[in-house]
């Protein structure tokens, strides 16, 4: 773990919120539509009846939130795969890079639950008949803990971690096996395509999970597997891949410029502030 690390985190935090939000918002308003809907439908009927602001309802608190919490991922993981690697090579076997992704997911939920929660509530509420949180995230949350304490934040927050673990472990192995594979051939290109593909496999893997922790989200609670049977039992299997279209796409998208500013943002930071204990090998 290095101040390189957290630096690599913070850019990839801010590019990946900003990139992907709007194709986020398309997600969240199909996994908890009561009728299936298709990616262009929903994202046409939000710019038609709301605007291209609607897109970026919420933005705000995820831009912060998410921004640490990258950072947070980044360096934890660094951290945690150095503590799992062979004492002899330096390096993490896969069993190794799965374990540290995995074991970030607590750590991770903890920031990221009340986030995805107020993100959640504001990229609904514009299509409710009458919105709620009109003025914001910060409205949204004093709202939400005057109606039910410092609690209320925290909704939803096991099917958030048990999908925090199942992503980051899924992704951080893609990541770093994708990456290997792909460098002597493609060079630095291998970053942005591995870091897509990554964050694809990671999303689709966790991806019902993920729908689970909307709804339960969005109906203020419910235990994780009920929410699930009562997904299957009124949508099916395909209701759990509800949103996955818009999701896929930015992953992609969100991931491959995630990895690209995380790898640049650690370089210029070595460059920066070089390690003097590095320079002494």
């Amino acid at each position: 773990m290095s101040f390189s690390d957290a630096a690599g985190g913070l850019c990839a935090g801010v590019t990946g919120t900003l990139i992907g939000y709007p194709l986020d918002t398309v997600k969240t308003r199909m996994q908890t539509s009561a009728s299936p809907l298709s990616m262009f439908a929903v994202g046409g009927g939000i710019l038609k009846r709301e605007g291209a602001r609607a897109f970026y309802k919420g933005v705000a608190t995820p831009l912060l939130s998410l921004s640490v919490l990258s950072t947070l991922n980044f360096t934890c993981y660094s951290y945690l795969k150095s503590s799992f690697s062979d004492p002899a090579s330096g390096r993490a076997g896969p069993l190794g890079i799965l374990s540290a992704g995995a074991l970030c997911g607590p750590v991770a939920a903890v920031f990221s639950t009340p986030e995805h929660l107020l993100k959640t509530k504001l990229q609904v509420d514009n299509a409710a008949a009458s919105p709620r949180f009109t003025r914001g995230s910060l409205h949204a949350a004093l709202l939400l803990v005057g109606e039910g304490g410092a609690r209320a934040l925290y909704v939803g927050a096991a099917s958030n971690l048990v999908r925090e673990s199942v992503f980051l472990s899924t992704y951080f192995l893609s990541y770093e096996t994708l990456k290997a594979k792909l460098s002597p051939a493609v060079g630095l290109s291998a970053i942005p395509v591995a870091g897509g593909l990554a964050g694809a496999l990671g999303w689709f893997v966790s991806y019902p999970l993920d729908c689970v922790k909307s709804n339960v989200m969005v109906n203020g609670g419910g235990r994780m597997l009920e929410v699930g049977r009562s997904i299957l039992r009124e949508k099916g299997v395909a209701g759990l891949y509800s949103g996955l279209s818009p999701s896929i796409a930015r992953s992609f998208l969100v991931s491959g410029s995630r990895f690209s500013a995380y790898e640049l943002g650690k370089r210029v930071y070595e460059r920066a502030f070089p390690d003097p204990n590095h320079r002494r090998q």
